[in-house]
Formats: C-alpha cells, structure tokens, sequence
C-alpha cells in the first residue's frame, strides 16, 4: 500500500494491453523471407479487396432495398381508398378527391402506426397477414 501512493495510478486498459502482449501463450511475430512476406501482403491485399467488394455489394443491395421500401411508402402515402392515386384518378376520369380527405393515405398511416410493437406477440403473428387492413379492427361481438 504505501508503494501506491507516490507513482500515478496505472490505467487498467494499459495493463490489459501488456498482459495480452506478453503473456506466454501468444505467439511470436511472423518473421518472413523476403519473397514469403511479398506473398503474404499479396495475398493479405487480395483479400481485403475481396472483403471490400463484397461489403460494397452489400451495401448497395441495402440502399436499393431502402430506397424501393422508400418507394413503396411513397406510393401508399398518396393512394386513396380505391388504390388509385390523384394522377390516375385524372386519368381515368373520376372526380378528384381533395387532399385532405380521410382516404388518401390511409394505408400509410395505418402501415406507420407502431402502437404497442414491442409487446407480447411479434406483430406478423399478431393477425393473419393480408394486402389491406380491415376498415374495422376486431369484432368484439363474435362469438361461437
């Protein structure tokens, strides 16, 4: 105890670091020929290219699939309750329903509600799974 007192207090992630440097069960660094070490940096770089590839790959397919997901709630967020947009709506020739209106974007909000999601049951299990939700959502009067 009284040796501590005078030297500034080791940090504990330092003495982690020598022990694990030290220790006797870790093996010595690889020495290598000249031409054994070439090869080694060309395989080592061929294979964090390879790595790099791969995680560039998987980040594009994400971003794609983010962005179609993107997409999609776009999409919802402007169709009305026929499932028609105000553009087709013209097109077709139906009468124009305002954009405030009740319908437009109902099935957005519903797919963005996240009411209690974390509780109980995964919500894919939660109801058998459909294109639309049902106007009304559970008949609490049923019975056998």
């Amino acid at each position: 105890m009284a040796k501590d007192k005078g030297r500034p207090k080791t940090d504990m992630r330092i003495t982690v670091i020598r022990y694990h440097l030290k220790h006797p069960l870790t093996p010595r660094p690889l020495r290598f020929s000249r031409n054994r070490s070439l090869r080694h940096w060309t395989i080592h770089r061929a294979w964090r290219l390879y790595q790099t590839k791969l995680r560039l790959s998987r980040q594009i397919e994400l971003e794609r699939q983010y962005n179609s997901m993107a997409a999609a709630c776009e999409a919802l967020r402007l169709i009305d309750g026929h499932g028609l947009t105000a553009e087709e709506r013209s097109r077709v020739g139906e009468p124009d329903v305002s954009e405030g209106d009740k319908e437009v974007g109902r099935l957005y909000r519903i797919a963005m509600r996240k009411d209690d999601i974390w509780k109980g049951v995964p919500i894919e299990y939660a109801r058998i799974q459909t294109d639309t939700p049902p106007r009304n959502g559970w008949n609490h009067a049923w019975t056998k």
